[in-house]
Order: C-alpha cells, then sequence, then structure tokens
C-alpha cells in the first residue's frame, strides 16, 4: 500500500482567507510526490485555482494545471454543498486514495459521509470539534502539560500527529540553515503582510538619535499602510533598510543574525533556520501560540502591540542588545538556536507525507 497512491487535496486560497492553506498543501503534495504518490488539487473555485496556479512557479513541485480541478458544486465556506460530487469523485477513484482536507469549514457530517469511500486526512488549527478522520494533523507548538489534551481531543481519529516538527513549510526553510556569525550584524524585522498598529513606525522612532548598532532590515509588506512614513523615517537611519515587494523571505533570513516577528507561521520559518528571534503579538489568534513559542525557551515574546506598544517596543530593542552587546561569546544565541531547531526542523511535510503513504 501506499506505492503510486493517489492524494486529493481540498483546500482553497482566495482574497477571503488567503493564501495560507494552499502553501502549506503544496508543501506535503511536494513531498507526496518525491514518495512516489499521485497528487490532484480540489478547489472551490476559479479564483483559489487562480491563486494556486500563479504560485506554483516558486514551489518546483512539478503540478500541472491537470492536476488542479474546480469542484462544479462547490463553496469554500460550505464544503457539505459538495458531498454528491466528492462521493462521486471517490467511488471512481482507486480504493486506497487518500482525500486530505485542509478548510476551516470541514465538518464532521462531510468527514463521515465520505470515510467508507476513501481514507481520510484533516490538517487542524482549530480544534472545533473531534474530527472522524483516517489521520489528523495539528501542527501547533504543544507543551509537555497540554499533550494529554490535545490526545484527548481528537478521539475519533485513528492516527494523530501533533507538534511543531509536523509544520509543513515551504521547501527554502527546510534546508539550507546557515551556520552563526561571531557578530550580530544584521537584524530582520517583520510584521507579515500588514502592520494595522503600526510597530515598524514605532520601532524606527525608537532607533532615532540611539549609537549605531546593527543594521535593521524592515520588511514593508504589501497591506502595510505606513510606506511613506517609513521612508521618511529611515531617510535619517543609516542603519536601517527598507525591503519591500519581497517575494522569496528565506533569503533575506538567511542573510540576519537576529529577527524581530508578529507571531505566526513566520515563527516557525524562524525556528527551521535558527535565527534568534523576539516576537510580539497583534491579534488574538496570535497569543497561544507566542506563549507557546516563549514556554518552549525557543522564542521570547515581547508582549501584545495593542494593549503596550511601548512595553514591546521597549522589550524588542533590549533583546537585540542582549544578544548583541552583552554576548560577545554568541553563547545566548547558540542556546536559543538550538532550542528552535528542536521544536521545528523543516522536516514536518516529509513526515506528514510518510504518514500519508502508511496510511
Amino acid at each position: 500500500m501506499g506505492a503510486d497512491r493517489l492524494i486529493y487535496f481540498r483546500t482553497d486560497g482566495n482574497s477571503r482567507i488567503a493564501t495560507g492553506h494552499l502553501a502549506r498543501c503544496l508543501s506535503i503534495a511536494k513531498a507526496c510526490q518525491s514518495l512516489g504518490m499521485r497528487i490532484c488539487f480540489l478547489l472551490s473555485g476559479k479564483e483559489s485555482a487562480d491563486t494556486l496556479l500563479r504560485i506554483l512557479p516558486n514551489t518546483g513541485s512539478g503540478l500541472s494545471e491537470n492536476e488542479v480541478r474546480v469542484l462544479r458544486t462547490a463553496a469554500f465556506d460550505d464544503l457539505d454543498r459538495e458531498l454528491s460530487e466528492i462521493s462521486a469523485l471517490l467511488g471512481a477513484s482507486p480504493k486506497d486514495t487518500v482525500y486530505f482536507v485542509d478548510s476551516y469549514y470541514v465538518t464532521g457530517t462531510y468527514l463521515e459521509a465520505l470515510r467508507p469511500l476513501a481514507k481520510t486526512a484533516v490538517l487542524d488549527d482549530l480544534q472545533l470539534f473531534d474530527y472522524p478522520a483516517d489521520l489528523v494533523i495539528n501542527y501547533d507548538v504543544i507543551p509537555r502539560s497540554a499533550l494529554f489534551s490535545y490526545r484527548a481531543a481528537y478521539q475519533k481519529a485513528q492516527n494523530t500527529l501533533l507538534g511543531a516538527s509536523y509544520a509543513p513549510l515551504r521547501e527554502e526553510f527546510q534546508s539550507g540553515r546557515m551556520p552563526q556569525r561571531e557578530a550580530v550584524s544584521d537584524v530582520l524585522v517583520t510584521t507579515g503582510g500588514s502592520d494595522p498598529f503600526h510597530f515598524c513606525a514605532l520601532f524606527l522612532q525608537a532607533l532615532s538619535g540611539k549609537a549605531p548598532g546593527p543594521v535593521f532590515h524592515i520588511v514593508v509588506g504589501g497591506l502595510n499602510t505606513d510606506g511613506q512614513r517609513l521612508h521618511a523615517l529611515a531617510k535619517d537611519l543609516p542603519s536601517v533598510k527598507l525591503h519591500e515587494n519581497v517575494t522569496q523571505m528565506a533569503p533575506l533570513m538567511k542573510a540576519c543574525d537576529l529577527a524581530v516577528s508578529a507571531a505566526g507561521t513566520t515563527l516557525y520559518e524562524l525556528c527551521a533556520l535558527g535565527i534568534p528571534t523576539v516576537s510580539f503579538t497583534m491579534a488574538d489568534n496570535q497569543l497561544c501560540a507566542a506563549r507557546a513559542f516563549a514556554d518552549a525557551g525557543a522564542i521570547f515574546c515581547a508582549g501584545d502591540i495593542r494593549s503596550n506598544p511601548e512595553k514591546v517596543i521597549a522589550g524588542t530593542l533590549d533583546f537585540v542588545k542582549r544578544m548583541s552587546d552583552f554576548d560577545p561569546d554568541g553563547a545566548s544565541r547558540k542556546a536559543a538556536r538550538q532550542a528552535m531547531i528542536r521544536l521545528v526542523d523543516g522536516g514536518g511535510s516529509l513526515r506528514i507525507a510518510r504518514a500519508l503513504k502508511a496510511l
């Protein structure tokens, strides 16, 4: 079983839900291909399909347009609508087919209906209910004290893959980790696509008048509304470089010795590359992850910028100072790197693919 197995990936990526689901499914799909499995993406509409085909050239997955199908009866936010169409598709598919779902809108009814027709797998972030599936994957950073409750939440799952070692990162974060440099000379600062609470502007203001230090590489996301303000502030700060329209984050990360990042998927990527990082939160859905990374001893969290921006900026600057001026032999950075890599090593997609092949 598993050789030449067909994996259907049912997911979406559009202007309403962004592209994160597509990106992580593509990473897993490529790992499945490397193990000899066949793949096919099932999407709810033309927008999702166009988005997938647009990002394919940067993935090296070898996925063709023939392996991307738009379902006739689907809606990205109502999977139950497509049950008849999917049931017919699986009924005509090989018996050892795996149906992989990555959607916040999957229901127990949907999974129960499909489980007799194929092996089923679910990628879960939210623990909305007890998923009746052959495999459930949740790559949260899970403290040992919480592992029992996570396992208990998936009683209906035949198998589970739990923990950050299963994070399905893109290929550029799976290898090529840079050696630790002797001194801190470059620091990455990223807030993701947007910066609704103006972290970058506040950070640059805090740098004004300070003694020269490392070069700060500020990533200005496509939805950041402070572009003009950041350019005006950076003009008087020779140690600041702004980066716009960044399409490949890994090379920029690897060029830096430290990082400042909003909590989210970026923390997993920085862990895999072993770049000591300080995080901050700016949304409720980031709170648990930021706390878990901190509790694991991997990434210190400076706080929530919504409630205490002064504390966050001060904590960020203190982190950079401790890791540079007060770490002459690099011991603190080395300890942070080791903790991060132990947590996330970049091999999550291949681990998931192996589990799918073994179902």
